[in-house]
């Protein structure tokens, strides 16, 4: 009897056993072969954005060098199918670039602008300089200029993505971006005169508000490639490399608070400009 129970045990632990085994193989087997069936996914980003003006280059302003620039935001994406997807979502934007300004005294080749006792910069659109005089603590001759500006920025993007390849996807971003202005800074290097000595000062000045020097929206392509890494389940991070080229200007055609070619009545030529944005976005990122 005491044999054909142990005979009995060994046999049902042994059934048991193999159960188990055959149940965590299928389960195995269907965890690393199953695909995500979700139409929508969500992720967060940050990035780092080297970013520069391209311009039509004359006698006045010429092409400066990049700045370095952050974001972040929130990504949204719709699948469409295996390998396609359309992405959006919402981030905000710190970039903005450098310009170069020529100062010929004798030539009359300059570019200058008023402040306020402020100081801030002094509108003269639509203004005489002369009318202006009261308001004004100094003159100023522009040398150098780095824009800082921040846009709330909408991508609508197609990507087309790889299967999974050893826990990788391989990606491709092709699309435009849309982006509203929110602020723009100046921080000039200018040669500058003051109204109540007439003394002559090379200085910096810093945070000049120039919003109204600005084109409020901008769009452009954005084209980029990157990888996905699967941690575990659905959760995957990122690295992306992104071009972005803004087909509308940063700034007006005519500025509202630059001129040259004064003369002695106050009349002057609005300062023409031109700066398109241009960039490089490095982006780190997860998606849930």
């Amino acid at each position: 009897m005491k044999k054909i129970l142990c005979i009995t045990l060994i046999g049902l632990f042994a059934t048991q056993t193999q159960a188990q085994t055959n149940t965590g193989s299928s389960t195995a087997s269907s965890s690393t072969s199953s695909t995500d069936t979700r139409k929508v996914r969500v992720g967060v980003f940050v990035r780092g954005t080297p970013s520069w003006y391209s311009e039509n280059q004359n006698n006045y302003y010429s092409k400066g060098g990049a700045v370095f620039g952050l974001g972040f935001g929130l990504n949204l994406e719709f699948k469409l199918n295996e390998v396609l997807a359309f992405k959006t979502g919402i981030g905000g934007d710190f970039d903005g670039g450098k310009i170069n300004y020529a100062f010929n005294q004798a030539a009359g080749i300059y570019t200058g602008y008023l402040l306020d006792k402020t100081p801030q910069l002094i509108e003269v659109k639509g203004q005489n300089l002369n009318s202006l005089a009261s308001n004004v603590s100094t003159t100023n001759a522009l040398k150098d200029r780095q824009i800082h500006t921040t846009y709330v920025t909408i991508p609508l993007v197609l990507k087309m993505m790889t299967k999974e390849i050893n826990g990788f996807k391989y990606y491709v971003d092709f699309g435009a971006n849309v982006g509203v202005l929110v602020g723009a800074k100046a921080t000039d290097d200018v040669l500058q005169a003051s109204v109540t000595t007439n003394a002559l000062t090379t200085t910096k000045n810093s945070s000049l508000n120039m919003y109204s020097d600005c084109i409020p929206v901008r769009a452009g392509l954005n084209l980029g490639i990157g990888s996905e890494y699967r941690l575990a389940g659905t959760t995957s991070v990122f690295l992306g490399v992104n071009f972005i080229n803004s087909f509308i200007p940063t700034l007006k055609s005519n500025s509202v608070y630059n001129f040259t070619n004064v003369d002695g009545a106050g009349n002057f030529t609005y300062a023409q400009q031109s700066a398109k944005s241009m960039g490089v976005q490095i982006n780190i990122g997860v998606m849930f």
